[in-house]
């Protein structure tokens, strides 16, 4: 097993740089004699410290000196990458010499910089020649190490739709639900219960199975992470968002509300003072939140999680009986859920393997964390007494020597000394985000590839293999998926904070991240190389000051970090993101630097600088959370730019075909720019994703002119590689003429949305023809029995949400009859405004419809008939939303003890009411 985690992080880094030198070496400035020796040999060097490393890494740990030599490899390393940077950067630059002593001048400049680098590289050289020697008195062997492409195992995906029925989570649901529910109509006022326990029991998993069993019996909630290092004003923001979210989803002003929460900064910025005016003095986090919620007769139930006994007492005064301690798990839940994730059933497991699995929990002590992480670690190697032997001699006497969090710890640590180098750098990277932060899978990727973590192998683009990379640190539960797409593809992930407190402990060793969070800085060097600012910096700003940042390769700040310093000399940046949005007018300086730093592949910030065109290497440009109206002309000159989202209503330039390498655009504003710039859309040949806004007021007559050029630019786009399009609008409008004259059909559109404003007459015929088509989500003003035929007989569609707008039609039900929609999974259908006088149309199952349906979300109306729910037998989730108007109370009562009825034993259900 792999264990010393300086050394696999250092090969992490060195096989993406000998990537570099061999790429070198293979262009023609490689050529030239006094630069090819002196690369050459480095490699070389390079490559025999490589060798030494794989060997060091097998070492459970390091000595000192052991320590301090791989310390000085890795600035090495970084400063050889940094050095080949700059020199292929600025032989490209593109300088013009016109006349015979402009090309004399031009010339000289050119022999001046491979002179200058010929004697960077071989001081790097002389200083790599150092480092080995030190290395060789070490006397190391050699052992290779590979790597291969990873999917979701499908075993973690059965874990996490089924999290609702994890072993030893039915008993502790069940008390706390009576808890949070008993007594709701006769005691009014606010309650609050806390659950309790040391880290990785399960508090926050037990806590959201709670939160879904019973948010349909309230009329608004939220479920919002608090961290260690609490940023009071997102917390509140986000249970107000929550709040509007779930008090009446249908309601189009509340929608576009909802929407506007996160552009609204200012408003939420004085309510938030409001409530820190009247506190005068905040004492602490919980403080501060239960008085900003009502206390009133409202009967509001509040359940909250925390590691420390005192905490919970305090949080739930006066009730002192509403403090609910979690217990581990017991010997039988900890075998079922071990073998869950191993094998699915214990029975698959030989008998020479239970005897070493028992010996494994035994040491795991009932821990959930401790349990699912040496499972999912077993998982990844064969079945075979050896290997598991290996890990369970790995975890020590961990149960007579540790505390439960230092046994955790322990376990997490063998875990991540298994990794391979490759994924041990770029799980190190996940400590630059604070702690609850949930992180979007794609913008991991893409910083990792921006980082130079992710090296190409044949076949696969750098995303390809980025997703893979992923898929095996989440079936190592290394990190958690909260958020799963169409497919069953993760979108969403978080690092639970145990973990991220080892990875900031190992960051710190190996100076990869320096972190300033508010309250204390973690650093190890003075040599930054990695920068993340979290929360409010203010009480930095004299340290920040006084650093040399020539060396920074990534600068994150996350929440309200008012007052940043001006971060001058950032030469060899390639990751700026930034996440204060709350301040858009304050980066003025900061958007002048930016525009200078010419190693830039991924920036996410609150303005856009005009000389964005110096950008030459950037990939990832993200605009969308900024108050941008027009993008510079220059733009069109990022030919590498691989992905660019922007704010609604943003004015493009002539040119923007000349992005030829752009895969992904959001938000495209059709009728914000010109009908030609609409059309030049159908030339970016390479473009997969893209989401566009439309919006037909203010066209001056042109609406159809502006219709023609995207159904034009569609055609284009359909033959070439376009697989998803989103359409997005700010008021109702009809969209159908995006599908009824989009022919041929596109081949590889694999994802079709509108949002709620956005609407089809009705779903259109041309629909059919889509065969590449998973999911399908649209808005349709009227919906028949007929208009469902085109979409049963789409060979791959998993996924389908249709919201219905009220009409006048007198529908009673829409029949789903076997022999149609073979392949989908997921199936939601809604009213965006109810009837009041019918309620609107029932959905009924025939036998044999849906046959792999797995989660259903429907509106019905308060009388309804069976509708069949028994023949869906693959069903896991269902979701009902009965319509109670002109309904008495007794029918509503009828109708939902009828579904319950139906669906208990076969799915989980949610029955609210509207």
């Amino acid at each position: 097993m792999a264990g010393d985690t300086a050394g696999g992080t250092l090969m992490g880094l060195i096989d993406p740089l000998l990537e570099k030198i061999s790429s070198l070496l293979a262009e023609e400035y490689g050529k030239l004699t006094y630069l090819q020796s002196g690369i050459t040999s480095l490699r070389c060097e390079l490559r025999s410290i490589k060798a030494a490393l794989e060997d060091l890494s097998h070492l459970e740990e390091s000595s000192s000196l052991v320590k301090e030599w791989k310390g000085q490899l890795q600035e090495l390393s970084h400063d050889i990458e940094d050095c080949i940077d700059d020199f292929v950067q600025r032989l490209g630059q593109d300088d013009v010499h016109d006349g015979l002593i402009g090309k004399i001048t031009g010339w000289l400049k050119t022999m001046r910089l491979y002179h200058d680098t010929a004697g960077q590289i071989a001081k790097l050289k002389e200083h790599a020649v150092e480092v080995n020697d030190r290395r060789k008195r070490l006397k190391l062997d050699i052992t290779p190490s590979c790597s291969s492409t990873v999917a979701i195992d499908p075993r973690l995906s059965a874990l996490f739709e089924e999290a609702d029925r994890l072993e030893g989570t039915k008993g502790p649901k069940d008390e706390l639900v009576k808890l949070l529910t008993e007594g709701v109509d006769s005691l009014k006022q606010r309650r609050v219960i806390s659950i309790v326990g040391f880290g990785g029991l399960g508090k926050t998993t037990l806590a959201n199975l709670v939160y879904k069993n019973i948010k349909s019996k309230f009329h608004c909630t939220a479920f919002v992470s608090v961290s260690r290092n609490p940023d009071i004003n997102k917390i509140l923001k986000d249970i107000l968002l929550g709040v509007l979210e779930t008090s009446n989803p249908t309601s189009d002003d509340q929608r576009k509300y909802v929407e506007k929460v996160d552009e609204w900064p200012l408003e939420t910025d004085r309510l938030i003072h409001m409530i820190k005016e009247y506190l005068k003095i905040r004492r602490t986090a919980w403080d501060t939140i239960q008085r900003a919620l009502p206390l009133n007769d409202s009967a509001s139930q509040i359940l909250t999680t925390t590691r420390i006994n005192d905490v919970a007492i305090y949080s739930c005064l006066p009730q002192k009986d509403y403090v609910y301690s979690i217990k581990p798990l017991s010997s039988h839940d900890s075998r079922i859920l071990f073998f869950k994730r191993i094998f699915c059933l214990e029975k698959e497991c030989s008998k020479e393997l239970i005897e070493i699995a028992d010996e494994i929990l035994k040491k795991c002590d009932g821990l959930p964390l401790a349990i699912i992480n040496i499972a999912s670690l077993l998982a990844t190697k064969a079945a075979t007494r050896q290997e598991w032997k290996t890990v369970l001699d790995s975890i020590g006497c961990a149960i007579d020597k540790y505390h439960e969090l230092e046994l955790i710890k322990r376990v997490l640590l063998v875990s991540y000394r298994d990794l391979p180098h490759h994924l041990k750098i770029c799980l190190l990277y996940l400590s630059v985000f604070p702690e609850d932060h949930t992180i979007y899978r794609d913008q991991l990727i893409w910083r990792w590839i921006a980082e130079g973590f992710i090296v190409g192998r044949p076949g696969q683009n750098l995303e390809e293999v980025g997703e893979s990379y992923f898929n095996e640190l989440a079936n190592r539960n290394m990190i958690q998926l909260v958020v799963m797409g169409y497919g069953g593809g993760p979108v969403k992930c978080r690092v639970h904070d145990i973990i991220l407190d080892l990875l900031i402990s190992l960051s710190t060793e190996e100076n990869f991240v320096t972190i300033l969070n508010g309250e204390k800085y973690i650093s190890s060097s003075n040599r930054i190389r990695r920068l993340s600012l979290q929360g409010n910096c203010e009480d930095h700003n004299e340290w920040l000051s006084r650093r040399e940042y020539s060396h920074v390769r990534s600068l994150n700040v996350f929440g309200d970090c008012k007052n940043q310093p001006l971060f001058r000399g950032l030469k060899f940046l390639r990751v700026l993101d930034i996440n204060d949005f709350s301040q858009k007018g304050d980066n003025v300086q900061l958007t002048e630097v930016i525009g200078s730093l010419r190693f830039l592949r991924y920036l996410r910030f609150t303005k856009v600088p005009r000389e964005i065109g110096n950008l030459k290497l950037l990939r990832t440009l993200d605009l969308s959370s900024s108050d941008v109206e027009e993008l510079p002309a220059t733009i069109v000159q990022l030919h590498q730019l691989v992905r660019l989202f922007l704010p609604p209503n943003v004015k493009f330039p002539n040119g923007i075909s000349n992005l030829t390498s752009l895969q992904e655009l959001g938000c495209f504003s059709c009728l914000g720019n010109s009908v030609g710039i609409v059309l030049e859309l159908g030339n970016l040949i390479k473009l997969e994703k893209l989401h566009i806004f439309w919006d037909d007021d203010g066209t001056n007559g042109c609406l159809e002119q502006y219709k023609e050029a995207l159904v034009s630019s569609l055609r284009k786009l359909g033959n070439q590689n376009i697989q998803s399009l989103e359409i997005w609008g700010p008021e109702a409008c009809n969209v159908d003429f995006s599908i009824d004259s989009w022919f041929p059909p596109p081949r590889h559109l694999q994802n079709f949305e509108s949002n709620v404003y956005l609407c089809f007459h009705k779903i259109p015929r041309r629909i059919s023809s889509f065969s590449a088509l998973i999911c399908l989500r649209i808005n349709v003003q009227h919906v028949e029995q007929d208009d469902l035929q085109p979409l049963k007989d789409l060979p791959v569609l998993e996924c389908l949400e249709l919201r219905r707008r009220r009409s006048n039609q007198e529908l009673e039900s829409l029949t789903i009859s076997g022999g149609g929609f073979r392949c989908l999974k997921t199936f939601r259908f809604s009213f965006l405004l109810f009837d009041e006088k019918t309620g609107g149309p029932c959905i009924l199952f025939e036998e044999g419809a849906m046959p792999k349906l797995q989660q259903l979300e429907i509106d019905l109306p308060a009388i309804a008939p069976d509708i069949g729910i028994r023949h869906l037998t693959f069903l896991k989730h269902l979701q009902i939303h009965i319509n109670c108007w002109a309904a008495s109370a007794c029918e509503v009562e009828a109708t939902e003890a009828t579904m319950r009825s139906v669906a208990t034993g076969q799915s989980q259900s949610q029955i609210p009411h509207t």
